[in-house]
């Protein structure tokens, strides 16, 4: 299961101890990593104390002696006078079940568990909290939200210590590193005979995983060419991570010493992981426990994340001391915390990617595909001859450091000229135009070449009963004299080779007649007149934007005179446009609207 799923963008809430309450951490919240036990605040732990008001086991707390029935207790006069306490607050709805173990038996809460001094089974012992309210599922007495503890057995510890030890029913067998636990004393101390101190304490490792992330993007195609109309290009921006890189690995938490006595005792408190990793314990050392719960804090750094199980060890140790009138021997206890939980705190597993062309384009986590693919389209609209570069960056942003990346894919898009197949003023006076014309149809009185010239102004100084090898020689004498200073002679020898083109891919030529030739019927064929070789010709067309090459041919030769001697009053910037018009469809250069 990814890390990110489990705890999304929030520390593991520290698993805390008070008045020597271990909360329910440890290898179950691992284990259970989608869906973790409630984690609990500080203030929040659970205890064992007393219940003045119930119908049984009502007796006042021995210590602290006031008040009567305070919410942690360390001492009581009998067994029945103890209970569990603070359990909605502290635990949650949920079902659980409670045991009572001799100190150092923590670890085995369990049925048949040799330190196991509850009597009955655990299901006995079981009670839920549902909506706030506890109730019992075993035959344990509740009464007041507190859970009677009573019955178990005597102690073997010297100073009458027991431990309290609540787990989660689904958790069964469970592990005393997944339960909560408590110490408390039954029975008056003999201020003569001091009692031996009690630990216990709470374990939690953290650490942080610090994703880093790549963007990569394609567009396919990187170049794409059109005539007219609009181009699709795909885009891919592919989007990847790391697996992440760990660091701050610690461990944890706080340690709870229970002073049985009704009077101090000097200690130390020591920790350390099961690697000989050491702990620093706050305030450890020289310790004065007072009667009741002394906790601290301690804290242990790691190099890495560990590759096996680590245990936690407190252990707390006094020197031969006068307490009270008595006198305490010189000794130590000690509490194993097992396999301690390591829960991530996850940093950039979340990126927010989008585009600048298209804006945002979601969300990728880790857990997701890693790498994730996104795509999308664009149209480009053919509007602009030539080449134009469009540019597009697809970037990212991560959620919790803000770092970024990014990665552009620039498209080329091209609107190329039309493939008329039109044919140059060179083509038509070399040998292979030449041949087109000579053999194409006639009657015989005259060519049907000739014929289709003749019903423009300028060309009709071609004798209408030309054949066509005398249309020929027309041609190649009309194109002769457009290396002449006179715009006539050159808008003449363009239109000419422009009518040329338009017979002979028209719907009245022949196949024979088409051999250098499309069999696209070039007349129709509309051609943009506001960008003729860079420039806008539509004055030399009455002013309209666009006509097919039919229409433009009929429209220059109804600005001439016969023969072409006079033609658009003689101006020249005007019969330039005209000539250049015709040029850029002989050579096909010329674009769609």
């Amino acid at each position: 299961m990814s890390e990110h799923r489990a705890h999304r963008r929030a520390r593991r809430v520290r698993t805390r101890l008070l008045s020597a309450g271990l909360l329910l951490a440890g290898a179950a919240l691992v284990a259970t990593a989608a869906s973790p036990p409630p984690a609990l605040a500080a203030g929040q732990a659970i205890s064992t104390t007393t219940n003045v008001t119930a119908s049984t086991g009502n007796g006042a707390c021995l210590r602290p002696s006031t008040p009567a029935d305070p919410v942690n207790c360390n001492a009581y006069g009998v067994k029945d006078d103890v209970w569990l306490s603070n359990l909605p607050s502290a635990l949650g709805d949920g079902e659980y079940f409670v045991a009572v173990t001799a100190p150092g038996g923590q670890a085995d809460p369990n049925d048949g568990s040799a330190s196991l001094l509850s009597a009955g089974t655990h299901l006995d012992r079981a009670f839920s909290i549902v909506n706030g309210v506890v109730s019992p599922l075993g035959d344990h007495v509740v009464e007041n939200q507190r859970v009677q503890l009573a019955p178990f057995a005597d102690t073997p510890n010297a100073g009458g210590v027991y431990i309290a030890t609540v787990c989660r029913l689904a958790d069964y067998p469970a592990s005393g590193s997944s339960c909560t636990h408590d110490a408390f004393k039954v029975g008056a101390s003999d201020p003569a005979v001091p009692d031996p101190l009690t630990v216990v304490k709470d374990a939690a490792g953290d650490y942080t995983r610090t994703y880093a992330w790549t963007i990569a993007k394609t567009a396919d195609p990187a170049e794409v060419h059109g005539t007219s109309g609009s181009v699709n290009v795909g885009y891919t921006v592919t989007v990847g991570h790391d697996e992440g890189t760990v660091s701050g690995v610690e461990v944890s938490g706080t340690i709870t010493v229970l002073n049985p006595n009704a009077d101090p005792v000097v200690a130390d408190v020591t920790d350390q992981l099961s690697d000989g990793t050491p702990c620093a314990v706050t305030g450890g050392a020289g310790a004065l426990m007072a009667p009741g719960d002394s906790t601290f804090a301690y804290h242990c750094t790691l190099a890495s994340l560990p590759q096996a199980q680590l245990d936690n060890t407190v252990t707390v140790t006094w020197a031969d001391q006068a307490v009270g009138t008595g006198q305490l021997a010189a000794g130590s206890g000690d509490f194993v915390f097992d396999a301690v939980p390591f829960v991530p705190s996850v940093v950039d597993d979340c990126v927010a990617v989008d585009d600048t062309a298209v804006g945002a384009l979601g969300q990728v986590c880790v857990g997701d595909a890693n790498p994730s693919v996104l795509t999308y389209g664009r149209t480009f609209p053919l509007t602009t001859p030539g080449c134009v570069v469009h540019p597009n960056t697809a970037g990212f942003t991560s959620d919790d450091s803000g770092s970024t990346g990014s990665a552009s894919a620039d498209v080329k898009v091209c609107k190329d000229p039309l493939a008329t197949g039109a044919h140059t003023i060179g083509f038509w006076s070399n040998k292979n135009g030449q041949g087109v014309i000579t053999g194409s149809a006639g009657t015989s009185s005259s060519c049907v070449a000739g014929t289709y010239l003749r019903t423009f102004a300028p060309f009709q100084d071609l004798a209408a009963n030309a054949k066509c090898a005398d249309v020929a020689k027309y041609v190649a004498a009309v194109i002769a004299k457009a290396t002449g200073s006179t715009m006539n002679a050159m808008l003449k020898a363009q239109m000419l080779a422009t009518a040329l083109d338009v017979h002979f891919t028209g719907p009245g030529s022949t196949t024979a007649t088409r051999k250098f030739l499309p069999s696209s019927n070039l007349g129709a064929t509309v051609v943009d007149l506001t960008t003729i070789k860079g420039r806008d010709v539509r004055g030399a067309f009455g002013g309209a934007t666009s006509l097919t090459v039919s229409q433009a041919l009929a429209y220059a030769a109804g600005r001439s005179n016969v023969g072409g001697s006079t033609w658009y009053a003689n101006v020249k910037s005007t019969q330039t446009d005209a000539k250049d018009a015709f040029d850029a469809i002989n050579n096909q250069v010329a674009y769609a609207p």
